[in-house]
């Protein structure tokens, strides 16, 4: 079971997004699992049923250019189920770590709020920081 959990854990370090997404008038908890290898997402997907997680997929076609390949997302959504994933894969995380810390802290709470408070807000800009994509800086190189 370790291997399993640690394969999971490398696969959404590299090919997921660990945030906290913003409908209409509320917030959810989000961990998703993008690529264009079918076999791959099967796998997951069986994985996903062996481990009991509640989770959806997407297609994506990309459309009709020459280098444009479909792709699938997996996506697991709501406090319960992201914070039973993010358990289970938390210690086998690397670059994702602290998304994932934030996003537990965020399932913790208990129950549903209307109104953000600051500490949400914070936490949200955080997260979304850490998945900021862009270039690479000089000094980290």
């Amino acid at each position: 079971m370790i291997d399993t959990l640690s394969y999971l854990g490398g696969i959404i370090d590299g090919e997921g997004c660990i945030s906290i997404n913003k409908r209409t008038t509320y917030y959810v908890p989000s961990v998703s699992i993008s690529n264009t290898n079918e076999t791959l997402i099967n796998y997951l997907k069986q994985l996903f049923d062996n481990l009991e997680v509640d989770y959806c997929v997407e297609y994506q076609n990309r459309g009709s250019r020459k280098n444009a390949k479909p792709a699938w997302v997996i996506r697991v959504e709501g406090k319960p189920r992201v914070s039973f994933l993010l358990d289970l894969v938390s210690d086998y995380l690397i670059a994702k770590k602290e998304q994932a810390k934030l996003v537990s802290e965020w399932c913790a709470f208990k129950g549903r709020r209307r109104k953000l408070v600051q500490t949400d807000l914070d936490m949200i800009s955080q997260i979304r920081s850490l998945n900021h994509r862009g270039r690479v800086v000089d000094s980290l190189i």
